[in-house]
């Protein structure tokens, strides 16, 4: 067991002297792909996210209430992208984007734990986000309301806008991400090449 042991240390101090010599190729191979990955990066037309989230609030908290709640909102989520709303978007903010051209910008995620429904919308633009995402969710909670009077008292569904979006963050390209990415990968080749070499020579 002890052979074994210094033998494992001996490969040990080995690769460490291999790394020590030739550790610029590992270095200058991380800084050139980090670099690379950031330059691309910052030649990408940044997208930028705008979110809120809905309320579903049913007017009575019994547990099957809320259950039936639950199984609505993945519904309330397809009314959301649908061409009926997505329409009356385009119309109010006079986008020239029909339902089609627009409901790849915006995704729509029902947190069912916390009873929320999240409106994310994807844009060049970071105001126009923020724009998109306010007026498919007022335009949501009109329907959604009008509907509701309709209904006992007892069974109705409060939905409304928990806090209407801020501007657009950026969403991608993600440079800090996108750079530590290829410093890792310039690395992992960079330990490559040395072996590589180390070969080579023996």
């Amino acid at each position: 067991a002890q052979v074994a042991l210094v033998e494992v240390l001996v490969e040990i101090k080995e690769y460490v002297r291999i790394i020590l010599k030739r550790g610029w190729i590992i270095v200058l191979l991380a800084v050139i792909t980090a670099a690379s990955a950031v330059v691309f990066s910052k030649l990408q037309r940044p997208v930028y996210r705008a979110t809120l989230y809905l309320n579903t609030i049913p007017m009575r908290l019994d547990w099957s209430v809320q259950q039936t709640i639950k199984n609505m909102m993945r519904n309330y989520g397809r009314q959301i992208t649908s061409d009926q709303t997505l329409g009356r978007v385009n119309d109010l903010l006079q986008l020239d984007m029909p339902p089609d051209m627009l409901r790849p910008d915006v995704s729509v995620d029902p947190i069912e734990s916390d009873l929320l429904i999240q409106i994310a919308v994807d844009s060049y633009d970071p105001m126009l986000a923020k724009e998109i995402a306010d007026t498919a969710a007022d335009v949501f909670v009109t329907d959604i309301t009008q509907r509701m009077l309709d209904q006992d008292q007892r069974d109705r569904v409060d939905v409304f806008v928990s806090d209407y979006a801020r501007p657009g963050a950026l969403f991608k390209p993600k440079w800090k991400v996108n750079g530590l990415a290829g410093a890792v990968l310039g690395g992992l080749l960079g330990l490559l090449v040395i072996f590589y070499l180390e070969w080579l020579e023996a």
